[in-house]
């Protein structure tokens, strides 16, 4: 207890010391606000793990079109592409050395999820340490042939020669012609190398293709829509684990399985596409960076404006999934037992 002589002084001084601690009180909180605004306004950084031209660019545009009015201060969103091995590279990227700020988002196929865990070469990262913004859509992925090839019905795939293409060795053009020519013996000649979706679509285009076995519904829909209006390709498979709203006729490839341990391997497989397009950001993000992420992202599912827009560009947003969800599917991922996923590797191991 200090002395009543110690704490007494004169009210000059007590004036005067009163107004330099409310001056160092204000300006901090000045500059606290300052700080706060300069952060929240900061323009966000969103890679892309396709190319231009392609159904994840533009999902990735129709997304950063609206996300910044639901973030703090509005910041401006700008697109970058990061194409290669399907999202990996993105995904390395992120993890490694993307700024852990909240000013940086990624959007990749679900793949990225499961590269690491189904021992893809080049992924050098744990997909459980992502932040995991949430999915705008769950993918249908489709087998599709040219009408004027032999393959025209799902029995043909088995009985008849059909010549695909194939972008990157991680992407769904390549992983699934092999996951048909492995487990179920469908005679595919595969012809990788393309550089994107977007260069696949144009050699099916030319004809230097006859189809192509692993090509997102929804970027049918936005790139070649008169194709199926038209009857100038036959959707013959659907690779995912359900039917898609509009090919309720159409078999999926667990319709294949031949018995209870094809059946789950192909679960295990194709949970990737229920993840589909998905948003992330680096890991060790702070918790509330992250919610305000996630917050964004589910109030930009329901805003008017990005629905509409949607609808304008034939972006379909088919059973979308939080952040906390994604986490959720992701984590039960890691929890498969080993000889699940070891027999879903050596079905992928064509595709290294």
């Amino acid at each position: 207890m200090r002395s009543n002589g110690y704490i007494r002084r004169s009210g000059r001084l007590s004036s005067l010391m009163f107004c330099l601690g409310a001056g160092v009180l204000f300006s901090g909180a000045a500059l606290s606000q300052t700080q706060a605004t300069d952060e929240a306004s900061k323009s966000i950084s969103f890679l892309v793990s396709h190319a231009p031209g392609g159904g994840y660019d533009a999902y990735a545009r129709l997304y950063a079109r609206h996300v910044g009015k639901h973030l703090p201060g509005q910041p401006p969103v700008t697109v970058r592409n990061m194409p290669g091995a399907a999202g990996v590279i993105l995904a390395n990227h992120i993890h490694a050395q993307a700024s852990r700020n909240g000013t940086v988002l990624a959007l990749a196929p679900g793949a990225v999820a499961t590269a690491a865990l189904f021992e893809s070469p080049g992924a050098r990262y744990d997909s459980r340490e992502f932040t995991w913004i949430g999915s705008l859509n769950n993918d249908v992925s489709v087998v599709v042939s040219r009408a004027d090839s032999p393959v025209k019905t799902t029995q043909d795939l088995f009985s008849k020669e059909l010549i695909v293409g194939g972008a990157g060795a991680s992407d769904n053009s390549v992983v699934h012609a092999n996951i048909l020519s492995r487990m179920f013996q469908a005679k595919l000649k595969l012809v990788s190398g393309y550089n994107g979706s977007g260069d696949n679509v144009l050699a099916l285009e030319r004809g230097e293709v006859q189809g192509i076995a692993g090509w997102n519904y929804t970027s049918i829909a936005t790139m070649k829509p008169d194709w199926v209006r038209d009857r100038q390709i036959f959707i013959l498979l659907q690779m995912s684990l359900s039917r898609h709203k509009e090919l309720p006729d159409t078999p999926t490839v667990l319709d294949l399985a031949r018995n209870d341990d094809e059946r789950q391997t192909l679960k295990l497989i194709f949970t990737q596409s229920v993840i589909g397009r998905v948003i992330f950001a680096p890991p060790k993000l702070p918790k509330a960076q992250t919610d305000t992420l996630r917050v964004a992202f589910d109030k930009v599912l329901v805003d008017p404006d990005f629905i509409a827009d949607a609808e304008k560009s034939r972006l379909e947003i088919n059973g979308p999934l939080s952040g906390v969800n994604v986490e959720k599917l992701i984590n039960e991922l890691h929890m498969t037992p080993t000889q699940l996923v070891q027999n879903a590797i050596s079905i992928l191991g064509g595709a290294k």
